[in-house]
């Protein structure tokens, strides 16, 4: 029984004692001969002494013997109306507290419901950033804008350890201030990190709260910058790679324990998104780095081949970079995308591999050749094609190679093709050739320029050569100011 309910229980008490039979008959009989006495004074006719009492005890008896009745017929049917009355209110008082208990208790639920459902959402949108962002920088700072739209926290950031070291790098962070976040400075290497609550949560892998900056017992290097800002309590949550802690997720509220059950839940579970991005991100970089180096390999490769051709036939030495150059500035010019630039660079290095085949004697002939020598010489495009056609490039290198000597009118070779049956990248390197091929100079001939050479090509346009490609070639030379790079 409460406090209210024992008080009520005394006032009804004191109200039954009020309502007793005797009580009233008492008062009853009390006012009655008072009220005769003061008639009686009044109008001068107060009898003797003895005749007063005797009157009074009649008073008294005719009371007494009316009691019963006026119990049973009055005091009675009053007390059990006024009890079930009494009973009434206090069982509408008690479904009046119980209804307030139940509005308040709907107000919490409701309220806990939409906290709940703020921390399902913001981890929703932490898993929508992981899919979408792929940059590191944008990724963490996403994610603690994400973190600060739950309203318990006021600062929150992201650490980072690289691989191979000892320094938790910052990488993002939200709602801080340039002197609390220089502040911020671990090395693990260092004795001191341990008794940082940060350093603390990676050496041991685990979350590391203070529950109220003021008074916790673990030391914050940062307490006074974080109580002048107004943090009231803090946790640090490591970012765990399976058992290998990889960074640390920090935030503070302005509020003292803060961190209960739900929000150490919430913090633990975007602390493995984290975890899963920071993977990401490492692996991308390491595939990043993979393909980078491979296609060093590769451009070596490629430059090594063509170095090779160059090296039987010297008079056309740095003919395919020479090639390669124009063709890729054609490419550009005419809006091509930048792997199709790069494919095409790899088939002007590799466009003349074909020569192989042809004698040096034929290569380097200070004389017109005869009809047998240009038919080995008018080989070397489908010999190419059979060298790299069995190689997986990304690119449709072989045949280009194949029919990067063939007109729009159907007078090239090896195949006779005819406008667009020539691949557009065949097209491009067909109009780089014989513009370099014209500006330097050959065993049978001196250099004819560049201005003979585009004078060929604009001459020729949409007969032998692309019309796309030529006018980019003329508007890269006569606008654009192009030279070949010695």
């Amino acid at each position: 029984m409460n406090d209210k309910e024992e008080n009520m229980t005394k006032n009804n008490n004191k109200v039954f004692q009020y309502q007793s039979p005797m009580y009233l008959v008492v008062i009853l009989a009390i006012s009655v001969i008072v009220a005769e006495m003061q008639i009686m004074v009044c109008f001068h006719f107060l009898p003797p002494f003895p005749r007063v009492i005797g009157a009074v005890i009649d008073s008294l008896l005719l009371f007494i013997v009316l009691s019963p009745i006026i119990y049973f017929f009055v005091f009675r049917p009053l007390k059990l109306h006024v009890s079930k009355r009494e009973e009434a209110e206090k069982a509408l008082m008690l479904a009046n507290e119980q209804l307030q208990c139940n509005i308040t208790n709907l107000k919490q639920t409701e309220e806990k419901l939409r906290y709940l459902n703020t921390i399902q959402i913001s981890i929703r949108k932490i898993n929508e950033i992981l899919l979408t962002c792929k940059e590191e920088s944008h990724l963490f700072s996403k994610i603690c804008d994400a973190i600060l739209h739950v309203g318990f926290i006021k600062f929150v950031w992201i650490g980072v350890i690289e691989k191979g070291s000892s320094e938790v790098k910052l990488v993002a962070q939200k709602g801080f201030e340039d002197v609390f976040i220089s502040s911020i400075n671990i090395d693990l290497k260092d004795v001191s990190s341990h008794l940082d609550p940060v350093g603390k949560a990676i050496h041991t892998g685990e979350p590391v709260d203070l529950l109220d900056i003021e008074r916790d017992s673990i030391k914050e290097p940062r307490k006074d910058e974080a109580m002048k800002r107004g943090y009231a309590s803090s946790v640090a949550i490591p970012v765990k790679d399976g058992g290998e802690v990889v960074g640390v997720l920090s935030v503070c509220s302005d509020k003292k324990y803060a961190f209960g059950k739900e929000e150490m839940e919430y913090l633990t579970e975007v602390a493995n998104d984290i975890a899963v991005g920071v993977k990401s991100l490492w692996l991308e970089k390491d595939l990043k780095r993979s393909v980078e180096n491979l296609q060093k390999t590769l451009n070596g490769t490629i430059e090594a081949i063509s170095l090779m051709g160059e090296m039987r036939d010297p008079y056309t030495a740095g003919h395919e970079r020479r090639v390669a150059q124009l063709a890729c500035a054609i490419a550009k010019e005419i809006g091509m995308t930048e792997d199709q630039i790069e494919g095409i660079r790899v088939c002007a290095f590799l466009h003349d591999v074909g020569k192989i085949v042809v004698p040096a004697e034929i290569l380097s002939k200070p004389s017109q050749l005869n009809e047998y020598e240009y038919g080995i010489v008018k080989s070397h495009p489908r010999v190419g094609y059979d060298i790299l056609k069995r190689l997986e490039f990304p690119y449709p290198v072989a045949q280009t190679i194949l029919q990067h000597h063939e007109m729009l009118n159907g007078s090239g070779y090896p195949s006779g093709l005819k406008g667009e049956e020539i691949i557009l990248e065949a097209r491009i390197l067909a109009v780089a050739d014989v513009v370099e091929a014209m500006t330097n100079h050959r065993p049978y001939r001196p250099a004819l320029g560049i201005d003979k050479a585009l004078d060929e090509i604009s001459r020729n346009k949409d007969d032998l050569y692309d019309a796309k490609a030529v006018d980019a070639c003329m508007r890269l030379f006569m606008e654009k100011g192009f030279r070949f790079e010695a």
